[in-house]
């Protein structure tokens, strides 16, 4: 009996000591709860000027430009889209860095044609050429149709079969839409072609994202109808 009151008695001690230290928290935890509920708050000062908030603003130009970047950089993944990633990527980032210098979206498309830095033999996609350089087109055509990974050609002699650039591209285009295939050109406002190859049933998707990027693409019809002095070069 003796052992058992005296459990009894260790056990009480325990429960009132748990007790005591439960109310000093609480205390002290609603203590520190009031102090900083009751804190001055520092006020916010709402008499900023206007032209310090519009500096913080982007601009329109600066909203503008980073949207043509966007809408470049999707139809260049579309025309790029047979490519392997990496070059891809390259060439979107070659017009993205282009386009911050230029305000005209071909200008920045023109140099991931030209550039150094630009298209690469193996990995063609567009087709560049003087009007007087129908010699130019086969090379590229098959260049181009590499990476579709079509073992086809075209092969012609352009400068001894045909009078002008704009007939041999007609040819091109008659030989194209028997394989399902499409020639498209970019207008440039210049005597320089530009031309890309996608399969048929792309042509509407091409159109769309090349307006989109403000870039003027026509189907071939389209472009002789639209640029006839082209018709006699």
């Amino acid at each position: 009996m003796r052992c058992g009151s005296v459990a009894r008695i260790n056990f009480l001690a325990r429960g009132w000591a748990l007790c005591f230290w439960i109310g000093f928290m609480l205390k002290f935890l609603g203590k520190l709860l009031n102090r900083h509920l009751t804190m001055a708050v520092e006020p916010i000062d709402v008499n900023v000027p206007e032209e310090e908030i519009i500096g913080l603003l982007p601009s329109t130009n600066q909203v503008e430009l980073l949207r043509r970047k966007k809408k470049l950089q999707d139809f260049l993944r579309f025309a790029t889209r047979q490519l392997d990633k990496n070059e891809s990527q390259r060439l979107c980032r070659v017009a993205k860095r282009v386009l911050a210098d230029f305000e005209d979206s071909f200008e920045a498309l023109s140099d991931v044609l030209l550039d150094t830095d630009g298209q690469r033999r193996g990995h063609w996609v567009l087709m560049q050429l003087d009007w007087r350089d129908r010699e130019e087109i086969v090379w590229q055509v098959s260049e181009i149709l590499f990476t579709f990974g079509i073992s086809e050609r075209w092969e012609h002699d352009c400068g001894a079969e045909f009078r002008s650039t704009s007939e041999a591209l007609q040819a091109l285009s008659d030989w194209l839409s028997e394989k399902e295939l499409a020639l498209l050109h970019f207008e440039t406002n210049s005597d320089f072609y530009c031309s890309m190859i996608v399969r048929t049933s792309e042509v509407s998707a091409a159109k769309q994202l090349a307006l989109d990027a403000q870039l003027t693409l026509y189907d071939h019809a389209e472009f002789f109808g639209a640029n006839t002095w082209r018709s006699q070069a």
